[in-house]
């Protein structure tokens, strides 16, 4: 099998990724697109974990879906501040950054806006930027892998992530 560390990865094979292979490096870098694939994999099971919960509600199956999505959560916890910390120091900040989203509405803008931010194009205090190879659709065939996403599907990901995050939220408060 290939380097994955060097390959611009799908949504779901960079989410395997930062879970099983890179979820508790807190030292290098992680691009944008990186950081957004993950994010848009872990929003969406998020969502799905709270729309069960919505429509079981006080039931059996409900009580079974909020134990199923805390265990998700827990096991989710380090590989997501892995991957936080390490897109932080591709924008050259501390990864101790992250913490600031403590601060009421005004810190979680900020770190959304930091997330959001392209990473430094050369090195930085965290190492040289990785230089991502696109996986085409012949490799894709060859390893298994699926094709690299396209930027403006990133982009798409990211607004929609931000979006279902605060839908997710509102049905939270619903579902109480």
């Amino acid at each position: 099998m290939t380097d994955l560390n060097i390959k611009n990865l799908s949504y779901v094979d960079n989410f395997k990724h930062s879970v099983v292979g890179n979820f508790v490096n807190f030292r290098t870098r992680a691009s944008r697109s990186e950081y957004w694939r993950f994010t848009a994999v872990t929003v969406v099971i998020g969502f799905v974990f709270t729309l069960l919960r919505f429509i079981f509600g006080h039931s059996f199956l409900g009580s079974l879906i909020n134990l199923l999505s805390f265990a998700y959560t827990c096991v989710m916890f380090l590989p997501s501040l892995g991957i936080a910390v390490r897109r932080l120091h591709d924008i050259n900040k501390s990864g101790w950054f992250w913490l600031i989203i403590f601060v009421p509405i005004i810190g979680l803008v900020y770190v959304i806006y930091l997330l959001a931010k392209p990473g430094d194009v050369g090195d930085n205090q965290y190492g040289s930027p990785t230089s991502y190879e696109v996986i085409t659709a012949e490799e894709a065939a060859r390893t298994g892998l699926k094709e690299t996403p396209s930027e403006s599907m990133d982009q798409k990901a990211m607004l929609a992530c931000i979006c279902l995050t605060v839908f997710n939220i509102w049905m939270s408060f619903l579902a109480l």
